[in-house]
């Protein structure tokens, strides 16, 4: 009985904790209506609405930890967009790349009394479970290649979530099911900025070809 009442408020705690996070979230997403940061900073609006996405799914699994986390990533973000949304100033912000150990496992032939060496990561298995360093290669194509102006809302949604993951995999202990809930969610948005972003660099749109002549001293011959 008494395991049973600690539950019991566990439980309304928990409840109570997420549901003053949600609440803090609509007030956020009232100051960026008021601002119109959809059209004005679309990047980080974009930004902001991946940050809640991830909130929402560690709300699901009561994650507090997560969730503290997450708000505070979207609470700055929100802040960058209101400010941006009245100064005309939208920068690129926060990528979190999560940078695993490298080790080698040595296998040796008895037959053929050879050695060889296999590269192995840290938390390899959590690693595979996403094809994280796909993903981190595909964001950083969004990022060098103008997808802030060709897929500004669904590239600052796909970042956000990505940064997720690379948060989440940072933990001692990274929670599968989190991971896969947080794939599950990136994956359309990832692919819908992809599919902007080629199809303007494919039409030479302004979004992409504008930018590239501001930036041309900084490419490469």
């Amino acid at each position: 009985m008494k395991r049973l009442l600690l539950f019991i408020l566990f439980l309304g705690f928990s409840f109570s904790f997420i549901s003053d996070y949600l609440l803090k979230a609509e007030k956020l997403f009232s100051r960026l209506k008021e601002a119109r940061a959809e059209e004005e900073t679309p990047y980080l609006y974009g930004k902001v609405k991946g940050y809640y996405d991830a909130v929402k799914l560690y709300s699901i699994e009561y994650k507090e930890e997560g969730i503290k986390t997450l708000f505070l990533l979207m609470s700055k973000n929100a802040e960058k967009a209101v400010r941006g949304a009245y100064t005309n100033r939208e920068p690129l912000t926060e990528l979190i790349v999560f940078e695993p150990r490298v080790y080698f496992e040595e296998y040796c032939d008895g037959i053929m009394d050879e050695c060889f060496y296999v590269k192995h990561y840290e938390k390899e298995k959590f690693i595979e479970l996403v094809d994280y360093f796909s993903l981190k290669k595909r964001i950083e194509f969004l990022r060098n290649y103008e997808g802030k102006y060709c897929a500004p809302f669904d590239f600052g949604r796909a970042e956000a979530l990505f940064n997720a993951i690379s948060l989440e995999l940072m933990h001692e202990k990274p929670d599968e099911k989190i991971l896969i809930s947080l794939r599950e969610k990136l994956e359309p948005v990832l692919i819908m900025a992809e599919e902007k972003l080629r199809y303007a660099m494919k039409k030479e749109l302004p979004c992409y070809r504008n930018r590239l002549s501001e930036n041309v001293r900084y490419w490469k011959p």
